[in-house]
């Protein structure tokens, strides 16, 4: 019975219902927009930098990220992968990480040596497709190398040339050997184009003398299985006091800054949506006012015949609530087909973001919208369409049978 008092109210004046629940549509379908173009960026860019040289998870002997020495290898490698196949993870590999100088014809610079297994490594990351002039290094592969374009400019070196590296083997005692360029990165990210040589595993573990001893079994991880994943390594590796240690740093352990600025980019909306919500409270607390001064004889007649304040507050308040669902429902189709359009069709914002890449952002934006993010938007305008009802329900529910019913 009170659901259809409420619904008749809301429609006896059906233009200025109209007006509130087209302003309700039209500040949720914004807010989820912006929502969408915002975690587009982000979640890009997170994946960017995990599939471009990271990964998702990575596994080393423990303090070996801090304080990376080939003496800290990672301990029983065959056990880790056996855990892994366990758990169902496909997408891993192994490396040798370390530092070298490198030294072309005329010039040297330091570099971060790493030995992939050009197998497992083209599954985990996508390292490969950054190769810009000659290729990837491949199985079968000798002293082969491939260098960012910034080191390969700086050393003036160009394919097929000879490039000698110079690093701390696993004793401590300095190796060398020559490697001949057969691929160039350029990709436009920072620590990637300058700063990285690439060479196969089976290489760098002769030169190093590390016997098939590894420094770093990187993961690839689905973001809704990243924590689950990370719990049950630490607790599968580290969770039984055994005498080897593990460290199982998640991409954002290791690099927190750039989950700093999403968080921090994620609270600047946070308050955009606070000021929306306040519009949003404002017009419905204006449309069930003016309702509820419109009724007042109405409301007398109802009081005198037995109904209870309480009772008359409640129609009050879900007048409200039904003008908060329309609304919310029309923006929500309209949110979201606006998020799915530009989605598939993308917005290219190339022009304005020359550089942006090296921040692991690409430069055509594909909103999507994380389903907390939308759960939280939803929920927001559905609560503050029933908050601005609390004034005009506290009235009704106050009123006296004989004022209003001479209320004019």
């Amino acid at each position: 019975m009170i659901f259809q008092l409420a619904w008749r109210n809301v429609l006896r004046n059906a233009r200025r219902s109209l007006i509130t629940i087209a302003a309700i549509a039209i500040g949720l379908a914004a807010l989820l927009f912006l929502w969408g173009f915002n975690d587009g960026v982000h979640n890009s860019m997170m994946r960017n930098l995990q599939q471009a040289i990271i990964g998702s998870v990575q596994i080393h002997a423990d303090g070996y990220f801090r304080h990376p020495k080939l003496s800290r290898d990672l301990p029983d490698v065959q056990r880790v992968e056996d855990l892994l196949i366990k758990l169902g993870v496909q997408q891993y590999t192994r490396r040798i990480r370390t530092f070298a100088l490198a030294a072309g014809d005329d010039n040297s610079e330091g570099l971060v040596l790493l030995g992939v297994d050009p197998v497992r490594e083209v599954r985990v990351t996508n390292l490969h497709t950054k190769v810009s002039r000659g290729r990837f290094v491949s199985p079968g592969d000798g002293n082969t190398c491939v260098l960012g374009a910034t080191t390969a400019r700086n050393l003036g070196l160009t394919l097929g040339d000879d490039l000698v590296l110079l690093a701390a083997d696993r004793f401590g005692a300095l190796a060398a050997d020559r490697f001949t360029l057969v691929g160039i990165v350029e990709s436009g990210e920072m620590g990637i184009d300058r700063g990285l040589v690439v060479v196969p595993l089976a290489s760098l573990d002769a030169m190093l003398g590390m016997q098939g001893r590894m420094t770093d079994i990187i993961v690839q991880s689905p973001p809704d299985k990243l924590e689950a994943l990370t719990a049950a390594l630490k607790q599968g590796l580290n969770g039984q006091g055994d005498a080897h240690a593990y460290e199982i740093l998640r991409w954002y352990d290791m690099y927190p800054m750039m989950k700093q600025w999403v968080d921090l980019e994620n609270a600047f909306y946070y308050i955009f949506l606070g000021v929306v919500l306040l519009i949003v409270a404002a017009g419905v607390m204006n449309t069930v006012l003016m309702s509820t001064l419109e009724r007042m004889h109405e409301f007398g007649i109802m009081l005198a015949l037995g109904c209870g304040g309480w009772r008359l507050a409640a129609l009050v308040g879900l007048e409200s609530v039904l003008l908060g669902l329309a609304g919310s429902a029309l923006g929500l189709v309209v949110g979201l087909s606006l998020v799915g359009i530009f989605h598939h069709l993308g917005i290219d914002l190339s022009s304005q973001m020359d550089s942006i890449t090296r921040f692991y952002i690409n430069p055509v934006i594909h909103p999507e919208i994380d389903t907390d993010h939308l759960l939280i938007t939803l929920a927001s305008v559905l609560l503050a369409a029933l908050l601005a009802s609390l004034v005009p329900a506290w009235r009704a529910a106050r009123l006296q049978p004989v004022e209003a019913i001479h209320h004019v």
